[in-house]
């Protein structure tokens, strides 16, 4: 009687191994060491720290291999904030910042779209800078001409980039780091967006050495 008890405990045993759904494996880096060490952590810090921090979420993105896993986690926390629906807020020594009353922040569609764009997905990308512009509650003009700019570069149209350029021209001055992160992509607009945004042979931002092209 015990044998036949064993017996059938140990064939469920199997059955269940054989049936349950097999985890998808973590995500390594480019060195074998994992992208995200702890994401429960990094999915409960407050907006600044995650965003800011380079123990925040750059601490996956930043990670050779880990691009778009970085770009999938601020989607989640991105998500988790709006999901919450509170005010967003931090603290600085000269006062309390509000990036948005119902979680939604227009740097992390900013930044989960560029990295986006670095790593080849340009039409989630384009998406994502798109509601940047549409969640830009101050309707910052600076903003929206860089971001069309940017867009207008993943599109291949140089005439709407050109243009772009100049409305940005006219509402921001000649030292301005964005005109020349938008001079840097008319340089260098046959090549891909990570190039044109951060090669040093196309680097426009001012005092930054270049090298023409």
């Amino acid at each position: 009687m015990r044998r036949g008890i064993y017996l059938f405990w140990a064939f469920a045993s199997l059955a269940a191994c054989a049936t349950a759904p097999s985890l998808p494996p973590e995500p390594l880096a480019d060195d074998g060491t994992p992208c995200i060490a702890d994401r429960d952590a990094l999915m409960a810090m407050d907006y600044w720290t995650f965003d800011q921090d380079p123990a925040g979420s750059q601490a996956v993105y930043g990670k050779p291999g880990c691009e778009l896993i970085g770009a999938d986690l601020i989607r989640d926390y991105h998500a988790a904030l709006r999901e919450k629906g509170e005010p967003v807020t931090h603290t600085f020594p000269q006062g309390t910042i509000t990036f948005g009353e119902t979680g939604e922040i227009t740097g992390l569609y900013w930044h989960e779209g560029q990295i986006r764009a670095f790593e080849g997905q340009t039409e989630n990308a384009k998406s994502l800078f798109r509601k940047f512009i549409d969640a830009d509650r101050n309707s910052i003009a600076s903003n929206r001409h860089y971001a069309l700019a940017t867009i207008a570069f993943l599109d291949s149209d140089k005439d709407a980039l050109l243009m772009k350029r100049a409305a940005l021209a006219a509402v921001v001055p000649e030292d301005n780091i964005n005109l020349g992160v938008v001079d840097g992509l008319i340089a260098c607009f046959d090549r891909p967006y990570k190039d044109a945004y951060g090669a040093v042979e196309c680097d426009r931002r001012p005092g930054r050495q270049s090298v023409t092209p």
